[in-house]
């Protein structure tokens, strides 16, 4: 039994303070620190806190594995959206404008049919996509104090008329209720940029600010 009289080992005080960090790298430290103070514990039994060390690599482990699957709900849920989102809803929708309006906070399936028509009239099949930059907002709302509540993404679309056609989209993350706010993980608006046949967007009555257009 140990004294508690005896030093606290400096190893299981520190595994514990990085057991309730703030990020994955600290709690993973933390339970690596927690096993470095069990083997110097008994290898000094003068000092002790194998309690401590042990909670240390508990804690360490639910607060990692609590990081690790929010992360990956978050790629799976929040950051493919974002990258492949209108990119599945032009080229599925092509198919079922059903699939086009999950992806969209307004919800117009002929309004959407429209859209997807005059896009396969305008370039003919969509073939690829891909997401290639996205617009910083100043004075942005953060959630989570990383991720802006609101951002404008572009994309660049193969058709099989047409190579490279520029599109925009406003991602909605969460959508602001008076005091509250909704998880939305949604699109706004969508517009596909052509100064020849003049710009196609859904829903028709957005209108997009000049500040908001980076093309």
């Amino acid at each position: 039994m140990k004294n508690n009289s005896a030093p606290l080992n400096p190893w299981a005080f520190v595994a514990i303070v990085c057991s309730v960090g703030m990020c994955p790298f600290f709690t993973i430290a933390g339970v690596l620190l927690g096993i470095r103070a069990i083997v110097d514990i008994k290898a000094r039994p003068g000092t002790r806190g194998i309690r401590l060390a042990w909670a240390a690599i508990f804690i360490g482990s639910l607060v990692t594995g609590l990081w690790g699957g929010g992360m990956l709900w978050w790629n799976i849920n929040v950051r493919d959206q974002m990258q492949q989102g209108p990119v599945r809803a032009v080229i599925e929708g092509q198919n079922d404008s059903l699939i086009f309006l999950k992806h969209f906070m307004v919800q117009d399936k002929d309004e959407a049919s429209m859209f997807l028509n005059e896009l396969a009239l305008r370039y003919g099949i969509a073939e690829s996509g891909k997401q290639v930059e996205s617009i910083q907002i100043e004075d942005a709302e953060l959630a989570f104090f990383m991720m802006p509540l609101e951002a404008n993404l572009n994309y660049e679309f193969t058709f099989s008329n047409a190579p490279s056609v520029k599109a925009e989209a406003k991602f909605i993350l969460f959508k602001k209720n008076d005091n509250s706010r909704q998880f939305t993980n949604r699109f706004a608006w969508f517009c596909f940029y052509d100064e020849r046949l003049g710009n196609l967007v859904y829903p028709a009555d957005t209108v997009i600010m000049k500040e908001e257009n980076s093309n």
